[in-house]
């Protein structure tokens, strides 16, 4: 971590070390004050203020926008690591591409713990324009080996991290006649 810089004449004002919050200021010949936060070494702001009232103000709304992001951390983090009600025949689907739309299936094999096996599955494709399409899952039908992975959990939906770049969600379908249907989703192949 670099050192944080501090111009002469500042003084330390407030300070939270739960944020890694400090502020220093400078008051003659005018008001100038700068906020760091976290482990950072640059200010997140470095401003002129009219008046002390101004400048506790930026302060408080400073530390409170801390509290929140902390509170908005701290809360993706217990929802992330909640139980999943993820079974065996769930299926998930990964959307990925650049200046093209891919669609993957996984279906899941096995449910361990906080994790499961899934492998990636066939899926029927019908082309329904130039180089783009329309695809469903095909159950069953395995094309991949199996695959270890963690379940994450986001608003209260599971999903899977399959690439650094893409994650796969489940998808629901409706029973028709005691036959599964999934909704089609759309592809396309310009690259």
């Amino acid at each position: 971590m670099h050192a944080r810089y501090i111009p002469s004449g500042y003084k330390l004002i407030a300070k939270d070390e739960r944020y890694g919050f400090e502020v220093y200021a400078m008051t003659e010949p005018y008001i100038v004050a700068l906020a760091f936060g976290g482990k950072r070494s640059k200010p997140d702001w470095h401003y002129r203020f009219q008046s002390t009232e101004r400048l506790y103000k930026k302060i408080e709304e400073t530390l409170k926008g801390y509290m929140e992001w902390q509170e908005r951390k701290d809360q993706r983090r217990l929802e992330r690591n909640a139980d999943h009600d993820v079974k065996v025949g769930d299926i998930f689907e990964c959307s990925w591409g650049y200046e093209q739309t891919n669609i993957d299936y996984y279906q899941v094999t096995r449910v361990i713990g906080k994790m499961v096996e899934i492998r990636e599955i066939a899926q029927m494709k019908e082309e329904t324009g130039f180089m783009s399409g329309e695809c469903v899952p095909a159950s069953g039908n395995y094309i991949g080996e199996p695959m270890r992975k963690k379940v994450s959990v986001y608003n209260g939906q599971p999903s899977i991290a399959i690439y650094s770049f893409a994650s796969a969600y489940r998808i629901k379908p409706l029973e028709i006649a005691g036959t599964k249907v999934y909704e089609a989703s759309h592809w396309t192949a310009y690259a």
